[in-house]
């Protein structure tokens, strides 16, 4: 694996050399075509995903007002030269549902890890643990005060359409 790489992803931005070795045993190397489903919202999921090659686009379906059908709206698009991860949440909960879905924009490759074996190496070194999570709740605290300001965005246009 690419020690270099891993050291530039910013979720173990502060993980120390030795660190990044130990945490380097527990990840798997996976591959998706272009095209193929990576997660599926509302799927249960405990990975964490860790974009090493390739590009992938995060949708959400979007019920649509007049019709019951629903309408896959592409939010982001992951690049592997900004080293994105994703998949947190479901990666933090216990029984946790996907929130988006996860397409392989072009050929991909990724490394993962799964809950279980991340709860093994916070058990044997902690210090690992704590960074890492330290990182994830700043990322999802940037989530969480952009849904806030988009919520009272979107509230407001509201107010103002029905005024």
């Amino acid at each position: 694996m690419d020690l270099q790489f891993l050291k530039k992803v910013p979720l173990f931005k502060n993980l120390t050399k030795e660190e990044l070795k130990i945490l380097e045993n527990y990840l798997k190397q996976r591959r998706f075509k272009q095209g193929d489903c990576i997660i599926k919202e509302n799927e249960v999921s405990q990975n964490l995903f860790i974009l090493h090659e390739g590009k992938v686009k995060i949708t959400k379906k979007m019920t649509m007002i007049d019709r019951e059908e629903e309408k896959d709206k592409t939010f982001i698009v992951l690049d592997s030269k900004n080293y994105s991860f994703f998949g947190e949440i479901g990666f933090l909960g216990k029984v946790q549902k996907r929130t988006a879905t996860a397409i392989a924009k072009t050929d991909c490759e990724f490394y993962t890890i799964d809950r279980n074996d991340f709860l093994k190496i916070c058990e044997k070194n902690p210090a690992i643990g704590y960074k890492v999570l330290m990182e994830i709740a700043c990322n999802l605290s940037i989530y969480l005060e952009k849904a806030d300001s988009d919520i009272l965005k979107l509230t407001t246009a509201l107010i103002f359409a029905l005024s």
